[in-house]
């Protein structure tokens, strides 16, 4: 039976970047949009965001280690973070 070869920092790190950084913009791309849909008091809602982002932000740890590709995880990291900024563009005409 063969040896099972750990993984190398090459797999590795795209995953560490996509769980840190990746999930800090996505988080803060959410707030961001929560902030200006959200049909209460500002400081209310900056703060229901951020609480609601804490959730999403593990969420999105878990996935970018838990996901076979990390062209998977990386491209729904861009399009969960082109979604909000969308909705506000849409919101703003």
């Amino acid at each position: 039976m063969p040896a099972r070869q750990e993984p190398g920092w090459r797999t590795i790190a795209p995953r560490v970047l996509a769980s840190t950084v990746g999930a800090y913009g996505l988080c803060y791309a959410w707030i961001c949009a929560a902030v200006r849909l959200l049909p209460m008091d500002a400081v209310d809602a900056n703060i229901l965001a951020t609480c609601l982002a804490f959730i999403l932000f593990v969420a999105v740890i878990l996935r970018a280690f838990a996901v076979r590709s990390v062209t998977r995880i990386w491209s729904e990291l861009l399009v969960g973070t082109a979604l909000p900024f969308a909705l506000m563009l849409g919101v703003a005409r």
